[in-house]
Formats: structure tokens, sequence, C-alpha cells
């Protein structure tokens, strides 16, 4: 069980480089070419497989917390009690971020294939989905709460967020004639960020150690978000001037016209 876990975790973190490294490409190139496209789709794919793995290495620490690591010394009772529950603990929230990630790439694919029929994207597999991402941040609120864990409790947010605002957009659907465009920007940059945030949470701890105390880990886990979040409003306010849909001009749309592009 050890060595599966082992190469899920090479897996994971070797498609998550490569992701981290082609997400650049659709936001650099032109939106809608044909480069934007193809490599849009390389990245889905990546980030795919890095959600797929990370639920398959949350379920197996979970069930089987002890089978998974390698231990230097025999544990006592009270110290596997610990351990199992730390682990568990950790294995339910890593599996809430990849449920945050899966959700964002979900909305921001699906409102592209939607746009012309909007209502079509309400499935039971999306409510469901942002449903329990919002539940599931509930949770690790709560977790942090009792754990006193600061980790857990600031990272809830995203999953608020992320759950509450995808289930909104499901309720009311596009405001603006484009704002299926801006619900794609955002929710793909907001996979980004949560490829960025497990790099630079698990990755640059290591690397920025000797420079902020681990009782300030915290700062990795929201350092992407609170860079990522006003990039996405900015690139957001960039493209609702391009199509001419600020807030005084914006129209609503018409739940059954066909999208311009």
């Amino acid at each position: 069980m050890y060595e599966l876990f082992r190469d899920l975790r090479w897996v994971h973190i070797a498609v998550g480089t490569i992701a981290l490294i082609v997400f650049w490409v659709p936001v650099a190139a032109s939106k809608g070419g044909r480069l934007h496209v193809r490599i849009g789709w390389v990245y889905a794919g990546c980030m795919s497989v890095v959600v797929f793995t990370a639920f398959c290495m949350s379920g197996l620490a979970f069930a089987v917390p002890l089978r998974v690591r390698t231990f230097t010394h025999a544990l006592s009772t009270s110290e596997t009690a610990q351990f199992v529950r730390a682990a568990r603990e950790t294995a339910f929230f890593l599996a809430y971020l990849g449920g945050v990630t899966l959700a964002a790439g979900w909305q921001g694919i699906s409102v592209l294939r939607t746009r012309r029929d909007p209502e079509s994207l309400r499935t039971p597999f999306a409510w469901g989905l942002n449903a329990a991402v919002f539940l599931a941040a509930i949770g690790s609120l709560a977790m942090g709460i009792y754990a006193r864990v600061p980790v857990f409790m600031a990272m809830s947010l995203v999953g608020f967020i992320v759950g509450g605002g995808n289930l909104f957009y499901l309720w009311r659907g596009p405001a603006t004639r484009m704002g299926w465009w801006y619900q794609h920007l955002s929710s793909m940059m907001g996979t980004g960020i949560a490829g960025y945030t497990a790099f630079i949470a698990f990755g640059g701890r290591h690397v920025f150690a000797s420079l902020v105390p681990s009782q300030n880990a915290v700062v990795f886990w929201i350092l992407p978000t609170v860079i990522g979040s006003p990039a996405i409003a900015l690139t957001t306010s960039y493209y609702k001037r391009k199509f001419h849909e600020g807030r005084r001009g914006s129209q609503p749309v018409n739940r059954r016209a066909a999208s311009p592009i």
C-alpha cells in the first residue's frame, strides 16, 4: 500500500508541475485562439490527473493511514491514535482542496460548453459537486476551530467562495451577455491558484523555512489567493471594459440567446 501511495504521489507531483508550467500559455495566448484552446485542454487534462491522484491519496490516507507511511520506531497506543487522527484530518482537508479544484475546473469548462444554453449548466452533478464543496468548507472551518489549525480555518474561505459562487451562478445564470466568459476566466484562474497553493505550501515551506517561522506556515497557504484574487478581479474588469459591459452599460442576458463567440 505504501508503494501505491508513493507512486501516486510522484505522478501527482510530476503532472502537477507540468500543469503549473502549461498554465501560463493559455493565460498569455490570444483568448479563443488555437494555441489557447489546445494548450488549455492540455492544462485541463493535467489538472484532471492531479485531482484524481489527490482523491486517491486522500482516500488511502484516510482509510489506512498506518499503511501509507513508514516509521522509524514502533508507535505506542497513544502515538498511534494521535497519528491516525491527524492523518485523517489532513486527508479530509486535502480531499476538500481537491474538490475545490475540481469544482472550479468543472465550472470553467462547463460554461464554455453551455454558453449558448446557460440553463443546461444546471445538472445534478454541478449542483451536487458545488454543494459538497460548500459543506466541506464548513467541515474544514469546524475542524480547524476544534483542532486549532489556522490553515484549515483560513482555507475554508476558498470553499465558500468557489462552492458558494458556483451555486449562485447556477441559480442566477449569467448576468450579462458575456457572463459565461468571466466565469470561465475566473474559474480557470482559480484552478491555477489552487495548483500554486499546493506547490508553495508543500515546497515553499522547505525552501523558505528559515524566513518564515513554522507557526506562520499559514502564509504559504493563503499567499497565492492573496495574489491571485486581485489578479482575477483586474483581468475580469479589463474584459468587461473590452466588451463594454461595465456597470452602467451592462444588459441582462437573454438565457436562450446565442453567444457571438
